[in-house]
């Protein structure tokens, strides 16, 4: 998709001299102009349009600083199309071996406090045992 720009506004080339674009400007004024179209509403947004394009094309600091920002508008539109058209590199996939990780360890947490309520007297006795192995 591209945005009309001036000159496509006004049907001529980003290489028509000044007096091309004033011959253009004229021709479209008398065809848009309001007074002649009375029944459409568009006209005057149509003329408007036209005059906000002349107004930049026929001063050579505006046409100037106006074609360095389309030039600008087009490197950013190819370069976002290249960028596009790049192959993706697969992203890293997710660690897997955390996941199962941590669910073995919440496990192993959960069975020796499962393990300890319901054979209280084991666990104290096997802690016992190994203290009296110990002297």
């Amino acid at each position: 998709m591209s945005i009309a720009t001036y000159y496509d506004i006004l049907r001529v080339s980003r290489q028509a001299a000044p007096e091309g674009v004033r011959s253009a400007y004229r021709k479209l004024a008398q065809r848009y102009h309001p007074d002649k179209l009375q029944g459409h509403d568009d006209a005057a947004r149509v003329m408007a349009a036209l005059n906000e394009a002349y107004a930049v094309l026929s001063d050579p600091q505006k046409r100037a600083l106006y074609d360095r920002s389309i030039a600008g508008a087009q490197a950013r539109a190819a370069a976002a199309r290249r960028i596009a058209a790049q192959p993706r590199l697969r992203e890293p996939a997710w660690p897997w071996w955390l996941l199962f990780a941590t669910i073995a360890f919440a496990m192993a947490a959960i069975g020796t406090v499962a393990y300890r309520m319901i054979f209280p007297g084991v666990a104290i006795a096997a802690v016992h045992a190994q203290k009296v192995m110990k002297k």
